[in-house]
C-alpha cells in the first residue's frame, strides 16, 4: 500500500512537474539531455545512472518532438521516485 500511494500522492506527482516553481526540473530542464539525466539521478538517487539506464533515460527524453521534452522529462522523474531503489533506500 505504501508503493502504491507514493505513485499516486498529489505532493510526489507536483514535485515531478517542470511547470511547478523551483522544482527540480522547473530549474534544470535547460540543460542537456545528458546532463539532466545525470542531475535526476543525483537528486534523487544519490548516485550516477549506470550505461543501461543512461540509455534508456536518453531514449524517452528524445522521443517525440521538442515540445514534448518536458513532458517525458517528468515521466522520467516519476519513475525514478517509484524506483525500488528510492522506495527502500529513502
Amino acid at each position: 500500500p505504501q508503493a502504491l500511494d507514493l505513485m499516486n500522492d498529489t505532493f510526489v506527482l507536483s514535485r515531478a512537474r517542470a511547470a511547478t516553481a523551483n522544482s527540480l526540473l522547473a530549474r534544470n530542464l535547460s540543460q542537456p539531455d545528458d546532463q539532466l539525466i545525470v542531475t535526476l539521478w543525483l537528486n534523487v538517487l544519490s548516485r550516477r545512472p549506470t550505461e543501461a539506464e543512461r540509455s534508456a533515460a536518453l531514449q524517452q527524453l528524445r522521443n517525440g518532438s521538442g515540445a514534448q521534452r518536458a513532458r517525458n522529462a517528468e515521466n522520467l522523474l516519476w519513475a525514478l521516485y517509484n524506483k525500488i531503489d528510492f522506495l527502500f533506500n529513502y
